[in-house]
């Protein structure tokens, strides 16, 4: 069976050729299946009289597949002729590549191959512009291309791009160029000087005529309605030389070659445009400036932002998620924050009321979701939400929305207006075009700010709570233990920021007097940046992480802020008394113990307070020096035998520790260490407090009562 491809750029006669070919293949009792690949889906409507009753990517959104059968999408036309039509989505939405390539898919899979056919005849749109559209090059498809053209400069450039992508694949299948002419007297010489120059023969040459015309109007082709027409002729000639089936190579010219070759003569240098650069006055948006570092870095991204943007919304109360995705996206983030709350009720016993109870919604974009536009979906989907009595929106937008280009913006404008009362906010984050899942988290933040927040002038004797780690395990215990604190010194919280809260408090974030920021990392710096930037937040001294010392600055910070400072002396009095009687029971253990650090970043001296209570002895504390949200911290201004190092090899780490011999070595991540080494991990968000390196302390200490190696690795023995 051969199989041929007919391109040419959109509007140049590649379908009429096509139709007119098969027709006059039909009449020498070929069997011929002509498959349209056109969003227009009228490559074959002059073979079966008219369009076909249904496309193939229709066919595909409506029906199950189940329930699905070749006989209802292929018709036979003209002398037994078969009719495909791929179709597409309208114009402006969707995405027309896509739909070519699941169009092949579905006639692969119902087994198109099975139909007794000579020739298959692919219709395609030769304006080349992604792989969709290429499907009919790829190997296993088209045996042959021919490439319809006239002699519009635009047409031969289409042309010269159809040679350049059959390059790409297999180059040795062309069959030659066929010339329709528009009418012009110097086309043929434009057609001829570009076969020419790539080495492509002129095949067949059409004038243009009216018989094609008058042969629309009966809805025939030209060689069924004027048999004896010497056009037919030319028609016939053309099927006796595709069944010959001579091949030719793709040779391309490159833009400077084609233009000289096709127009006659190079661009003149007195004629040619010079561009200007753009002005920074003439630049209208603002740069990103809240970015994470995986962003800002341009390194590998760590998770997406959609599913970090749904980390913060699903947290929030009062809040509906919209999640304009395919379901199994939507399944990915929402188990991010069930598998949060599994992990808080082992650990600490209780979870964000937001993720136990999450207020989500998802437009389950599919396949056709991906052919012909989402945009119907997600109006539908938000008209339900918002019909079913829901104020607080927020849409999140997957990786397929930013592709095929959906409209979420204006359809969000279109139902704001509708429902005056409704908020809804737009989170662009299209998967992970926008940014890792630290991207999508700072995103979501500013965006419900920007949406919600009242700016006023009234404060009231409370703190917000700014950079809550909302998938941490320890979440809640960190807020818990600061309200306590805040609670014994009459002080409220105003907003946990943001993230496992309610909107409501959201939209009184200015009222509150201090702003403690909470562990530092870059959400929690990008956001403190914004607040200050947008609202004129001023924030406290001292952060709230941590160790002893970090605990007592600010506690005595806020005491000293709200004039509390007897009540937060005794808080202080409390804690360290707790803090060293808990010590003492950790030094019986562990005094004496040697220990060896490796850390990701300079955040650390909590953990060296703890350790020098204890009595451990710190062979050595190595932190590498990266760019990150510790990068300013001078750690060695209280810990000066701390190894600050810009370049390092894992495995001379991995030696230098094994020379050393410590009883703990407590890193970043695992490492292949000596197996008497017992290893322990930094955690990634550590409890805020003192208490929180105890806690680890109380876990080395279970751990050194065990055997230093595993009883299994003698199970051999």
């Amino acid at each position: 069976m051969k199989r041929i491809a007919v391109y040419g750029k959109g509007g140049i006669g590649k379908s009429t050729i096509s139709s007119n070919l098969t027709a006059a293949l039909s009449d020498m009792g070929t069997k011929v299946l002509q498959i349209g690949c056109d969003p227009k889906h009228d490559s074959t409507r002059l073979l079966y009289s008219g369009f076909n009753d249904i496309t193939v990517l229709e066919y595909l959104r409506d029906t199950y597949p189940d329930e699905r059968s070749l006989g209802d999408i292929v018709h036979t036309g003209y002398k037994g002729c078969l009719c495909v039509e791929a179709g597409g989505p309208e114009p402006g939405i969707g995405c027309a590549g896509r739909g070519i390539i699941s169009a092949f898919e579905l006639l692969r899979d119902l087994n198109i191959n099975s139909i007794p056919i000579d020739i298959t005849i692919y219709d395609v749109l030769g304006d080349v512009v992604c792989g969709g559209f290429a499907v009919p090059l790829r190997d296993g498809y088209a045996d042959t291309v021919y490439i319809v053209t006239s002699g519009e400069f635009m047409s031969i450039y289409a042309a010269n791009n159809i040679l350049k992508g059959t390059a790409n694949y297999n180059p040795d299948r062309i069959g030659g160029i066929i010339f329709n002419s528009r009418g012009d007297d110097e086309e043929y010489e434009r057609v001829k000087r570009f076969s020419e120059a790539v080495s492509i023969p002129i095949v067949a040459s059409f004038k243009r005529s009216r018989e094609f015309l008058d042969a629309e109007k009966l809805g025939k082709t030209v060689v069924e309605a004027y048999p004896d027409s010497p056009l037919v002729k030319s028609f016939r000639d053309l099927a006796k030389m595709v069944l010959d089936g001579k091949k030719y190579t793709a040779k391309y010219l490159d833009e400077a070659e084609l233009e000289k070759t096709v127009l006659g003569a190079a661009t003149s240098k007195n004629t040619m445009r010079h561009s200007s650069p753009l002005r920074e006055a003439d630049m209208i948006s603002e740069p990103r400036y809240y970015t994470s570092r995986n962003v800002q870095k341009n390194e590998v991204l760590h998770g997406c932002a959609f599913a970090g943007a749904a980390s913060i919304t699903m947290s929030m109360t009062s809040l509906t998620t919209l999640m304009h995705s395919p379901r199994n996206c939507a399944q990915f983030a929402y188990q991010l924050a069930s598998n949060a709350v599994k992990r808080s009720y082992i650990c600490e016993g209780t979870a964000i009321h937001g993720f136990s109870h999450p207020n989500v919604a998802c437009t389950g974009m599919t396949e056709s979701t991906m052919i012909f536009g989402g945009n119907d979906e997600l109006r539908s989907s938000l008209k339900s939400v918002l019909d079913s009595g829901r104020k607080n929106i927020a849409v999140i937008t997957s990786c397929p929305s930013g592709i095929i280009g959906d409209d979420v913006e204006n359809i969000i404008s279109d139902l704001s207006s509708q429902y005056p009362d409704a908020t809804i906010v737009p989170l662009i984050e299209d998967g992970n075009v926008n940014g890792d899942f630290t991207q999508g988290v700072i995103d979501a933040s500013i965006a419900l700010t920007k949406a919600f927040v009242n700016a006023s002038s009234c404060k009231t004797d409370s703190v917000n709570l700014i950079g809550v780690k909302t998938i941490s395990t320890n979440c809640i215990k960190n807020s818990d233990f600061i309200e306590s604190i805040l609670s014994k010194l009459g002080i409220k919280i105003n907003c946990k920021y943001l993230g496992n809260d309610d909107i409501e408090n959201l939209k009184n974030l200015t009222e509150a007097k201090f702003n403690l920021l909470l562990n530092p990392d870059r959400f929690a710096m990008m956001l403190k940046q914004f607040l200050e930037d947008n609202y004129g937040m001023s924030f406290s001294s001292y952060i709230a992480r941590p160790g002893l010392r970090a605990t007592v600055e600010w506690i005595r910070e806020v005491g000293k802020y709200f004039s509390k400072e007897e009540t937060a002396e005794h808080i202080i009095q409390d804690i360290c008394s707790e803090y060293n009687a808990h010590l003492e029971f950790l030094k019986n253990h562990l005094q004496g113990r040697t220990v060896y650090i490796a850390s990701m970043n300079k955040d650390i001296d909590w953990i060296l307070e703890m350790l020098e209570g204890t009595g451990m002895k710190i062979i050595r504390a190595v932190v590498i020096d990266r760019p990150d949200y510790t990068m300013d911290y001078d750690i060695k201004a209280n810990y000066p035998f701390v190894d600050i190092i810009e370049k390092f090899e894992i495995n001379d780490l991995i030696s230098d520790i094994n020379l050393k011999k410590p009883d703990l070595l407590i890193s970043a991540y695992p490492m292949d260490v000596n197996s008497e080494i017992m290893q322990m991990y930094i955690p990634l968000v550590p409890d805020i407090g003192p208490f929180g390196a105890l806690e680890l302390a109380d876990s080395w200490v279970s751990f050194m009562k065990a055997p230093a190696e595993e009883g299994w690795r003698n199970d051999g023995n």
